[in-house]
Formats: structure tokens, sequence, C-alpha cells
């Protein structure tokens, strides 16, 4: 199948199109969440996008997506904190179109942003019952370092 992928790349001006695609991401977080089901379930698109316009206060947001036929089909965001730590904060491609490496593209770009910033480190956080995306991050040299165990609020 021959198909002609738009990249498309800015700042917080294209967070209102990855919106869909996020509440996509947040769901398989709610179903892979062994504990912590009812904060994905309370976390909206609106109170992320809150937290990544205030982290683009000082110009250190990027978003890349790509588009098929006008659609958008995948996304990264990445920022650089006020310590010039590179960090990728949200990623998703649809699953059907995993197969065509645009994962790929927008994570390198994003990469790319980072090294040409000169950031001093690279992360990227995963949230638990996703780690069978350790694989793909460990193409682009990122390894588990720290667990965080968290406790669940009490009901």
């Amino acid at each position: 199948m021959n198909m002609d992928i738009e990249y498309i790349q800015g700042d917080v001006e294209l967070l209102h199109e990855v919106g869909l695609l996020w509440e996509k991401l947040n769901e398989h977080h709610k179903n892979n969440s062994k504990h912590f089901k009812e904060k994905y379930s309370k976390f909206t698109f609106e109170d992320r996008k809150k937290g990544l316009i205030k982290k683009s206060a000082n110009g250190k947001l990027k978003i890349y997506m790509a588009k098929i036929l006008n659609e958008v089909v995948g996304y990264c965001i990445s920022s650089i904190n006020d310590e010039n730590v590179g960090e990728i904060e949200s990623i998703y491609v649809e699953p059907k179109f995993r197969s065509f490496r645009i994962g790929d593209k927008l994570i390198t770009s994003s990469l790319k942003w980072m090294d040409e910033s000169k950031v001093s480190s690279k992360i990227i956080g995963v949230s638990a019952g996703n780690e069978k995306v350790f694989g793909f991050y460990e193409r682009y040299g990122f390894y588990p370092s720290v667990t965080i165990l968290k406790r669940p609020l009490e009901r």
C-alpha cells in the first residue's frame, strides 16, 4: 500500500490536533494499568494540555505529527525543561499505521531537536503496564533506569 505521509512540526498551536490520538493513548494506559485505572479515567486531554502549555512557556516544546489524507495518524510531543533535560512527553501512532515507520520518523525528529538544543540528557516515562514498548525505545538508546513505586490514593 503506497501512502503519502505528511510530517508537520510545530509547538503548542498543534496541541488541539493530537487530542483524539492522545485520548486513545490514555485509554490504552487505563486498560493496561493494574493499580491506577481511576487515574487514567479522570485524566483528560484538557488537563494534559494545561501541563504542556505550562512547559512551553519557555519555548521548549515541540510537536511532530504524521498525517495521511489530512488525518492525524501519529504524533510525538517532546519538551526541554529548565534543567536542559529533554523528554519524550507522549508518542502514539494508530495501530494500523505502525508498520510504516511513522513512530521512527517522529521519535528521531524529536531526538534530533533535542540534540540541536544540546540537552544534558534525554528521558521517557513509561506507564506501568506498557513495558512492551521498551523494545521500541531501546532502538533509540533508552533503557530502564529507575522504577518509581506509587501508592494509590485511599478511596
